[in-house]
């Protein structure tokens, strides 16, 4: 179980860490009106709406305390009188009354409803589209279910908030405020009294609030982590690998573990407030038993009718139930701001790569790429700016020198030139840098430090679409969507037909294959592409990309050990997805190197060697260890 998830969430790290996260929740536990107001600002496209809804409060609360109203004069001007007529006319109006009242709440709940389920639409979409904005390192340093989570669970967890704390605000502060005009104009001494025990309904609740509003957080939290651990491994790949392992039981433990700590929050927070509400009880007897021994001594004294004793006893309810409504919004809203704060966290975090200003035509561009003085260091994490915020509290010297080294260029002043139509090979051993470079080229990644030009321009200056529209990747492990073929060729060409689809897979040595499907393009692939084996993957990514017909392509050839046929299809795939076109290929094969106009040899980051093969098979010693460890072997084999 991770470390970040028990007790308060406040383990691992170290006790700076834990002192640095408790700065933060203690942070956390008062109001904050500005994520309050910013959470309401969601409602401003629908303010029509909103006005309707609250006109409709407003009758509500009238239509309310008309059956008070309608009750003291059935006893005063009817039954204490003998007259049945009025008794009759009275009854039919608090008949109409009731019918009246109970339509304009089934409207009032439709609209409300219809405003909190469209502003939760809107943050799912904000926050899906605020996330397609982010650079694939942002993605690499979290987990796919915790983002999920953030989308679904804590957009899901605030309908509450949006759908009875606001509007309840609203209906409970206007049926107060009708309910205390109708109370002071029949008596103001009655009024007074029945408003005596009010503080006992307002004074408790910021303590079970920021209480509240804690476990929120904490339930928020499990609830991703739970997530995760479901996206991860109810995916074929999870389920793969945990077979593999035998890890059943013990995955079925680790979800047991984290499912009972979550119920166990959630019923701390139903259980938090109970006794407040028990006391709120309380006093909700005393004030009807104050009023009826006072109001009782006024009746015997003639000095005030019992209709008018009748009629505040039955508004009472509507006075203490508003308040004690409000007592528990305020709780409610307290515990909200956790889920808001979460949401807006992901809102605010700024995208790594920003869009340019410029759109360049497909056929102005000739294919040139050049990088010059490219270096690139990957961002710090949040668990290394924590440790940053905890540094400036113990000032460990040691653990700055330590956090500096974990923080070193990825790639540092890299700088070559390809001309359109070149293909260069990258080569170089594990974690030289080389999946990283090619990243930068598409905008994955943003250098920290020099430029990439594609032809003459600056790609920072390119909109993304413009550019990636030019860039074809096959990747190490090709992606395919849980879909059809059909569709997962689509997505490189929209408007691509079913023909033009057989031409790419066609020259991708795929066509066979897919016909040979069930359904063939018609037949799902699986999660991952899992139905596929991995040289029938890299060959329809290959038809992906042929469809998409791109100037640049990019390739990160597979280590995996493919059979002869495989191979020679797989070369003859490539042959003429690279003919013509620029590429820039990380070179795992013999015949790679061998047909590549240039070789660049990379080392911890550096360009540290370019040429052809036989000018670096001679001259540069890391290139001829490369060649003799994994090359040589496929030299021999042919």
């Amino acid at each position: 179980m991770h470390a970040e998830f028990r007790g308060l969430g406040l383990g691992g790290g170290g006790h700076g860490a834990d002192r640095w996260k408790m700065r933060e929740l203690a942070k956390q536990e008062h109001f904050d009106w500005k994520i309050l107001s910013r959470a309401l600002r969601a409602f401003l496209p629908y303010w029509p709406l909103s006005i309707v809804v609250i006109f409709v409060i407003l009758a509500t609360s009238i239509g309310g305390v008309l059956p008070a109203s309608l009750t003291q004069r059935i006893i005063d001007l009817g039954i204490l009188k003998g007259n049945l007529k009025v008794v009759m006319e009275y009854t039919v109006a608090l008949v109409l009354t009731a019918v009246v009242t109970g339509l304009l709440g089934v409207v009032q709940t439709w609209l409300s409803n219809l405003i909190a389920q469209n502003v939760m639409a809107d943050y799912r979409m904000d926050l899906f589209r605020h996330l397609q904005l982010q650079s694939v390192h942002f993605f690499a340093s979290r987990q796919a279910g915790e983002l999920v989570s953030r989308v679904t669970n804590d957009v899901t967890a605030i309908q509450n908030v949006v759908t009875n704390t606001l509007v309840g605000f609203v209906s409970s502060a206007l049926t107060i405020a009708s309910t205390l005009v109708f109370m002071f104009s029949m008596n103001w001494q009655l009024a007074i009294l029945s408003l005596i025990v009010v503080p006992a309904f307002v004074i408790p609740t910021q303590r079970v609030g920021m209480t509240r509003q804690k476990l929120q957080g904490e339930i928020q939290q499990w609830l991703a982590k739970l997530t995760v651990q479901l996206s991860e491994t109810l995916g074929v790949s999870g389920a793969l690998l945990i077979r593999i392992l035998n890890r059943q039981e013990a995955e079925e433990k680790q979800f047991a573990e984290t499912n009972h700590v979550l119920r166990d929050l959630q019923v701390r927070q139903s259980l938090v407030g109970r006794w407040l509400f028990m006391w709120i009880n309380m006093f909700s007897a005393i004030g009807p038993a104050a009023l009826w021994g006072y109001g009782g001594w006024l009746v015997i004294h003639h000095r005030l009718q019992l209709g008018a004793i009748v009629a505040f006893t039955t508004l009472l309810g509507r006075l203490y139930g508003p308040f004690s409504q409000l007592a528990q919004i305020h709780v409610n809203l307290l515990s909200s701001i956790a889920l808001f704060r979460r949401i807006f966290s992901l809102l605010d975090q700024a995208p790594e790569v920003v869009d340019g200003p410029l759109t360049i035509p497909a056929d102005a561009i000739e294919g040139n790429l050049t990088l010059q003085a490219v270096s690139y260091r990957y961002p710090l994490r949040e668990k290394q700016l924590s440790a940053i915020s905890v540094k400036e509290d113990v000032n460990d010297s040691h653990e700055e020198d330590s956090l500096t080294q974990s923080h070193q260029f990825a790639l540092q002043d890299i700088a070559f030139h390809v001309k359109s139509g070149e293909t260069v090979a990258l080569v170089g051993p594990s974690g030289a840098g080389k999946t990283t470079l090619l990243q930068l080229i598409p905008r994955f990644m943003d250098p920290t430090e020099g430029t990439v030009y594609l032809d003459e321009w600056n790609i920072r200056e390119l909109k993304l679409q413009s550019l990636r529209a030019q860039i074809g990747l096959v990747p190490q492990d090709p992606f395919f969507f849980h879909d059809t073929v059909f569709h997962n060729l689509k997505m490189a060409k929209e408007e691509a037909t079913l023909e033009e689809m057989r031409r790419a897979c066609r020259a991708a040595q795929i066509l066979d294959t897919i016909e040979q499907l069930p359904d063939g393009f018609h037949t799902v692939v699986g999660e991952r592409g899992y139905r596929l084996s991995g040289g029938e993957r890299q060959r329809l990514a290959i038809a992906r990309v042929l469809l998409q017909e791109p100037k640049i392509v990019l390739l990160d050839e597979a280590t995996s050990a493919l059979d002869s046929i495989t191979e020679r299809k797989i070369q003859e795939a490539l042959s003429v997805l690279l003919a013509g076109r620029t590429a820039i290929v990380i070179a795992h094969r013999l015949s790679t190197i061998l047909n590549a106009d240039h070789i660049i040899v990379m080392n911890q980051g550096k360009v540290v060697a370019m040429g052809t093969h036989q000018e670096l098979l001679q001259e540069n010693s890391l290139y001829q260890n490369l060649y003799r460890t994994q090359f040589q072997e496929q030299w021999q084999a042919t």
